[in-house]
């Protein structure tokens, strides 16, 4: 990907775990872990 020049800047942004199961977890800028809830209602992006 980084070979074509759309993605010279690519990085990686998470990664696929099996434990824990059906859960979608982000590390915070201190290095804490934080679970991110589904979307409810309209599928709004984050936009953070």
């Amino acid at each position: 990907m980084k070979l074509n020049r759309y993605g010279a800047e690519a990085c990686i942004i998470g990664e696929v775990k099996a434990e824990p199961q059906g859960i979608v977890a982000m590390r915070t800028g201190f290095g804490g872990t934080r679970i991110v809830d589904m979307l409810v209602s309209e599928q709004l992006p984050r936009i953070c």
